[in-house]
Parts: structure tokens; C-alpha cells; sequence
């Protein structure tokens, strides 16, 4: 696919998203939320509150409102639609200038942060088309936003593109308000960030590495970098490319289980405007900005609501950005003939030869995906192991931990790891009841709120119960094939019920991951390995060898 004609592709996304937005929104003005973008609460009410961060949508609508390119340039539709939406947007706020997205009362960070620089965009954009009442109320609630994110910080974890996206909201408040001491605040969060930054190149998010949420990272810090181009920012940006240049796959996906968080969405906007100046920006952009074209990976027409707004945004971001073609752009990783990485402090591990790409992510406890590069299509797609107990109990191997010692030979990997629980917290009618009670009483406490959110981060990704069970894998990297050999130690002889490997699954809750990607469609995986438990739990260990 021709670069214009990814970009026409692209576009007419956008103009499909587009009308999938204004279906989402209360456009009824007489209605009590006319401009919610949140058709669970006021089409449906299902929901019991409006979750904030739907309405960051007014700004891609405000940005092609604005673009002469665009089929809605001029809209008046638009024009009725973001007015309102700014205007709900301030009727949901919290008068510490904080907003919820979970559950009433949240008052929480990362929805603030995600919120402003949108907001505060699309003020500056649609402004003339504002009363002034309503100019006023909109001030206000952008100030109170951004006063909000100086004094509060977000406590269940470190999120980096949570910090980048407050970062560019209090240096576009900076601009707006001119208040220096929004941008000494942005300054020490983007310290914060850097700070955190692996030599490798990755950013953290929770408790490792995510090459499909560092590219929203690079979206908000490629902004910032426009704002404020400083030769430490840039450093850390080319870092960052060269790590991510690596998850780009043969098939046109990006990400996946062998990330912390084990998203696969690409955000394309921030590595367009990099692409302006960093020639190996521009080959990712090219690349997987085609694939977003030919739907081979998660797009704008399969991802849902919660994630609709900044992938939007990112499309938008990505088709303004003036990107000169550069002469000679650097071949990404997937397209050598042969290639070999290793990431220890992410825990991952890449081996490339002219049959096959593979990546091995041991901090995942030795998830494995291999791709034909023939083909160019997935071969194998691994998440580790995972059973039940007969007592009912999952456990699995697929936990995020960084300590895996990792042995190396001249073309094999070994790693071993415990199998951990398996987190499948659901929510019950007597969990929400309890849950609410708390949200309308002892955790209206901004304090409080943020400790339950820790504990069910625990409950639902952190949490590490160890079984006396373990796996050793050992990869053998041939010049046409991986030899997968596995030991399983169940000394303790755990009744097992069943247990698998070589399947794809999540071992952990992450809302943002799971995306259907088109190129699903064309995987030639193996059979999936179906354990013999009870010999497994008779002799007390069991080999396993997968040739792929």
C-alpha cells in the first residue's frame, strides 16, 4: 500500500469514527445530559455515573471542525455537538477540579490528565462558538483541572503515559493561563518519567515494559517535545524508538502478551511527528500506519469506547503532521534476514533468522510468539501455561515478574518460574453494593479512594500466590525452527484437573487488551499442548517438546 493511499484510507476511518461519536452523544438539548458521550448512562442506563474520559472526544471533533481537508470542515453538527460536550464536561466535575472514571467519587488523576490538554484544545479551537457564560464556565473548569493535577498525584501504581498525558495538559495550561508554576510542576512529572526510564529504552507501566501503551507515552511526550525541545527529552525519545522499533511484526500487528500491561493497540500519532525529524520514527509510522489501514491490527473500527477517544486523537495527530518522506529509511528489525536482541531488564528476548521472527518474554514467564516471515503471519502464539485445580482454583505461569534469572547459550534461552494464581476477579451485585456504599461514604476521602484503587490493582494484576509447581523452559533457535522443551515440577503433587499451553490469553485483568486484530484471520498456529495431568501428578515432573 502507497503512502497517500494508507493516508486516504486512514481518513475515511476517521470520517467512520466520526459518525460513530455523534451516535454516542446526548444530542438532545433538552435532555439532562446533552453532550455525555457516555450511551451506557443516558441512552441505555446501565451505568450508574458518566465516565469522564468519553468526553475527550470533542477535541478530534474539533480538530477536523477546523481542517479544510475534512468532509465535516464546517460542520454545523459538530459545532452544536462539541459545544455541548464541553459544557456537560464541566457539569460532571468535581469542585477540586477532578473528574471520575470507575465509580463516583474516584476523583481520579489519570482521568484529569487525560482530560485537560483535550479540553483545553478544543476551548482554544471552538471558543467564538461559545456564550460567554458558558466561555466562563469552561475557564474555570479548566482551571480547576489543571490546579488539580498539581496538587494531587496518582497513587496505585507508575503509569507513564498517565504522567506524559499530564505532563502535556499543564504545559498547554501553562500556555493558556500563563502561570509558571504549571510548567514547574509538568517539569518535575516529566523528571519523574525520565527518571524511570529503562536503559533499554522502555518506559514503566505498572511493573514493566509495554511497547502498545509506550506509543500513547510517545504521543503526549512528542507533543511536549514540540512545547519544549530539550536535549534530555530527546535523548529519551530516541531511546524509545530504538526499543519499540522491535515489537513492529511481521504481520502488521504490534504488542501483545509479552508486555506488562499486554496490550497490542498502536497510537500512530506520536511516531508521525517524530517521524518529521527521526527517520526511524517515520519507517514505524509508515509501517504499521499502513497496517491500521488494511485492519491487520486493532483499528478505529474494532477498538471500543474506552479507548476510542485517544486513538482517534491519534489518527487525527497523525494525518495534520507535516512528514516529508526521508530518503533511505532504516529497515525495521522484522525486515532483516536475521536478527538477535536481548532486553534483560524488560525480560525480552528477540531471535530472527530468513524463516521466522520470534519474541520471548520471560518477565511474562515465558510467553512466546513466533511469526512466519514467509507468510507473514503468526505461527505460534504462546501465553505460557495455565490449569485448574480440582478444587476449582487457575493457576498459570503468565505473571509479570522481572526478577526470572535467564540463562544463555550460544542459540538457546532457558528461565524457570513458579505458577501464580490465576486473577479472575469478577464483579457481583454484592460487591457493587459494597463498593458503592464506600464510594458514597468513607471514599468520598480523596485518601481512601486512592487506597482502594491500590488494592484492587493487587486483586486484579499484581497479586503473586505461588504454588509449589514450576516450569523451566528451554528454547533451541534452529535456522528454520524453535525447539520448545519444557519441564513441569509438581513435587507437592497438586491434584490438577486440567492444564494447557501454546494458547493466547491473558493472565491478568487489563481492560485494554484482548483488541480483535485482522490479521488474526490468517494465523497458522500448531495444536495446543493438553498436559497429561495424571502422570504429571504420579511421577511428579513431565517433558514436554514442541517443534516449531
Amino acid at each position: 500500500m502507497d503512502n497517500l493511499n494508507f493516508i486516504n484510507q486512514l481518513r475515511r476511518q476517521v470520517d467512520q469514527a466520526v459518525q460513530r461519536l455523534l451516535s454516542e452523544q446526548d444530542r438532545n438539548p433538552y435532555s439532562a445530559t446533552y453532550g455525555c458521550f457516555d450511551r451506557r448512562f443516558w441512552g441505555w442506563k446501565l451505568v450508574d455515573l458518566p465516565e469522564a474520559t468519553f468526553q475527550r472526544n470533542v477535541y478530534p471533533l474539533a480538530a477536523l471542525y477546523n481542517d479544510s481537508s475534512s468532509q465535516f470542515y464546517q460542520n454545523p453538527l459538530l459545532t452544536s455537538a462539541i459545544r455541548a460536550g464541553l459544557t456537560y464536561t464541566a457539569q460532571i466535575q468535581h469542585p477540586n477540579g477532578s473528574f471520575d472514571q470507575a465509580f463516583p467519587y474516584e476523583q481520579s488523576f489519570g482521568a484529569t490528565a487525560f482530560l485537560l490538554h483535550p479540553l483545553l484544545e478544543t476551548f482554544n479551537l471552538m471558543k467564538l462558538h461559545l456564550s460567554e457564560v458558558d466561555q466562563q464556565r469552561v475557564e474555570i473548569s479548566l482551571m480547576r483541572a489543571t490546579y488539580f493535577l498539581c496538587q494531587h498525584e496518582e497513587k496505585h501504581g507508575h503509569i507513564a503515559n498517565h504522567l506524559a498525558g499530564a505532563v502535556l495538559s499543564l504545559l498547554a495550561a501553562t500556555r493558556h493561563f500563563h502561570e509558571p508554576k504549571f510548567e514547574q510542576h509538568a517539569n518535575l512529572l516529566l523528571e519523574r518519567i525520565i527518571s524511570h526510564q529503562s536503559n533499554e529504552g522502555w518506559f514503566l507501566e505498572y511493573e514493566g515494559s509495554d511497547p502498545g501503551y509506550q506509543t500513547l507515552c510517545l504521543y503526549y511526550l512528542a507533543q511536549v517535545y514540540q512545547i519544549n525541545p530539550t536535549s534530555m527529552l530527546e535523548k529519551t525519545l530516541v531511546r524509545a524508538l530504538e526499543f519499540l522499533q522491535w515489537f513492529v511484526h511481521p504481520d502488521g500487528t504490534f504488542g501483545g502478551l509479552y508486555g506488562s500491561r499486554r496490550t497490542a493497540v498502536f497510537y500512530p500519532g506520536g511516531l508521525a511527528l517524530l517521524g518529521q525529524t527521526y527517520p526511524l520514527a517515520q519507517a514505524i509510522y509508515y509501517t504499521m500506519g499502513a497496517a491500521l489501514a488494511a485492519g491487520q491490527t486493532t483499528s478505529l473500527s474494532t477498538i471500543d469506547m474506552g479507548n476510542l477517544a485517544p486513538l482517534l486523537s491519534n489518527y487525527v495527530c497523525a494525518l495534520q503532521a507535516k512528514t516529508d518522506t526521508h530518503n533511505n529509511l532504516p529497515p525495521l528489525p522484522r525486515d532483516l534476514s536475521a536478527a538477535s536482541q536481548d532486553f534483560p531488564e524488560a525480560g525480552l528476548y528477540i531471535r530472527a533468522t530468513p524463516s521466522y521472527y520470534a519474541i520471548f518474554g520471560t518477565s511474562n514467564g515465558g510467553t512466546l510468539k513466533v511469526f512466519d516471515k514467509t507468510k507473514k503471519c503468526v505461527k505460534w502464539d504462546d501465553g505460557g501455561y495455565v490449569g485448574r485445580l480440582r478444587n476449582g482454583a487457575y493457576l498459570t505461569t503468565q505473571i509479570t515478574h522481572h526478577q526470572r534469572e535467564v540463562e544463555k547459550g550460544q542459540h538457546t534461552l532457558s528461565t524457570e518460574t513458579y505458577f501464580y494464581e490465576m486473577l479472575r476477579s469478577l464483579p457481583t451485585p454484592g460487591r457493587f453494593v459494597l463498593l458503592r456504599v464506600l464510594n458514597l461514604t468513607l471514599m468520598r476521602n480523596i485518601w481512601l479512594g486512592n487506597w482502594l484503587k491500590r488494592q484492587l490493582v493487587k486483586l486484579l494484576m499484581s497479586g503473586k500466590r505461588t504454588y509449589p509447581f514450576y516450569l523451566q523452559r528451554k528454547l533451541t533457535f534452529e535456522r528454520n525452527h524453535i525447539i520448545v522443551e519444557d519441564v513441569l515440577r509438581n513435587p507437592k503433587q497438586l491434584p490438577l484437573q486440567w492444564l494447557e499451553g501454546g494458547r493466547s490469553f491473558n493472565g491478568i485483568h487489563m481492560a485494554s487488551a484482548g483488541y480483535y486484530e485482522g490479521a488474526q484471520a490468517h494465523a497458522t498456529g500448531l495444536s495446543p499442548i493438553i498436559v497429561d495431568v495424571e502422570r504429571l501428578q504420579q511421577e511428579k515432573i513431565l517433558h514436554v517438546k514442541t517443534v516449531i
